[in-house]
């Protein structure tokens, strides 16, 4: 059984963050023109902070992530004099994620808004195959959606794998642990779908009208 505690987190909350803004990101997003930016996985804030600046007021900044996560980004943006900031928070119980904060965008409206999105998070088939799925009904045509880490396996992770967090040996099965999981979602889904057009090798593709 988890313990409580690892019930309440789901995953470890430090060592998975990426020091300083993805510049590939950033630079993808300023070539693109978008306005309307998505972010799932905001860790530090770093590359959100950056898109703000490119954007410089305009259009909208949406985050996705744990609470605590989330509203520490967005403090950051805001006390760069950015306001044009969505919050989008979930908690650390094991069966909430940004999928419930992107269904409860799409019961709102279905109708597509988002420009960009930038995919960096669970990581995992079980959590990033429905966010795909959903991101899908709000991304416009035309839109991008970029996913970070192709050929991340948990076994790999020098956070996640058993020997440094034993509860993925609870969470996941071995072949789960070996799987690149977030190749699944974009070989399978992505690819598969015959909707997108491949952008940047294994990375970035275009939503079709």
């Amino acid at each position: 059984m988890l313990s409580a505690e690892q019930v309440e987190s789901g995953y470890p909350s430090e060592g998975l963050a990426v020091q300083g803004a993805n510049a590939r990101t950033v630079a993808a997003f300023r070539e693109s023109g978008a306005l309307c930016y998505a972010e799932l996985g905001v860790y530090a804030g770093d590359t959100a902070l950056a898109i703000a600046r490119e954007l410089d007021g305009r259009g909208q900044i949406h985050l996705f992530d744990f609470d605590d996560k989330v509203a520490a980004a967005a403090r950051r943006i805001e006390a760069a004099g950015y306001r044009n900031v969505v919050a989008h928070p979930n908690s650390r119980k094991l069966m909430d994620s940004y999928n419930w904060s992107l269904m409860t965008l799409l019961r709102e409206s279905d109708a597509p808004r988002l420009d960009y999105v930038f995919l960096d998070g669970a990581h995992t088939w079980a959590v990033d195959a429905l966010a795909f799925m959903l991101v899908d009904r709000l991304l416009r045509p035309g839109g991008l959606i970029e996913f970070d880490d192709y050929h991340w396996t948990i076994e790999r992770s020098p956070s996640m794998n058993p020997s440094v967090f034993p509860a993925s040996d609870r969470l996941h099965t071995r072949e789960q642990m070996a799987e690149r999981q977030v190749a699944l979602v974009v070989d399978l889904l992505v690819r598969g779908g015959g909707r997108y057009e491949e952008i940047d090798a294994d990375r970035r593709f275009r939503k079709l009208a």
